[in-house]
């Protein structure tokens, strides 16, 4: 009988040792690899259930990408975020109809959101020489701003005169990353058009 319990109580303190022994240092624990926005997240929507946004021919949805010049409207992916979530969580396509994500690409979007920091991998853009409003800030505001539920919409459209007016809003918007500064709410700004608003401003607004 005393072998027994003497037996039961090495096995309990080598279990014990052992589980203490494993989580002793928390550099030991790996951490879940994040999500990358532009790697992962940005080649399913602009393809698959998002082929109106990507199609940039007849069509009324927001822009996401527009194969016709090879670009990515990158902002305008972030700034519906909380359209993804409401999606991927229960709900259906804001525009309606039967499209819907397959599971793996829901569940790639939702450890994206739940990450919190929009996570544009760091990949900015280099901001060089004189910047104007109608050829760097215009065609950002026309794919990432203007909607039915965004400026020209809901919310008052903008223009040149507007966005000189607003000044003080635009530069805490982009001092804090889209976190402050808009009316509407946060909103998620990478960090190429965070560069060129702040320069863009630094210059004087040139038209």
């Amino acid at each position: 009988m005393k072998s027994k319990i003497l037996l039961t109580a090495m096995a309990v303190s080598m279990l014990v040792y052992v589980l203490s022994s494993c989580y002793r240092n928390k550099e030991d624990i790996l951490a879940l690899p994040r999500v990358s926005f532009r790697s992962e997240v940005v080649p399913i929507v602009t393809a698959g259930p998002c082929g109106c946004h990507n199609a940039a021919v007849n069509v009324r949805a927001v822009l996401f990408s527009d194969p016709r010049i090879n670009t990515i409207y990158y902002d305008a992916i972030l700034a519906r975020r909380s359209q993804f979530d409401a999606w991927v969580n229960g709900g259906t396509h804001p525009g309606g109809g039967s499209i819907d994500f397959a599971p793996n690409e829901k569940n790639i979007i939702k450890r994206w959101i739940e990450q919190g920091d929009p996570y544009d991998d760091g990949q900015g853009c280099t901001v060089s020489g004189a910047l104007r409003y109608t050829t760097d800030i215009l065609p950002i505001y026309n794919t990432s701003c203007k909607g039915s539920t965004c400026h020209g919409g809901i919310a008052t459209a903008l223009d040149y005169n507007k966005m000189v007016q607003y000044k003080t809003s635009l530069t805490t918007m982009m001092n804090s990353g889209g976190s402050q500064g808009h009316p509407g709410g946060a909103l998620s700004l990478t960090t190429c058009t965070i560069n060129k608003f702040k320069e863009w401003i630094n210059q004087g607004q040139p038209q």
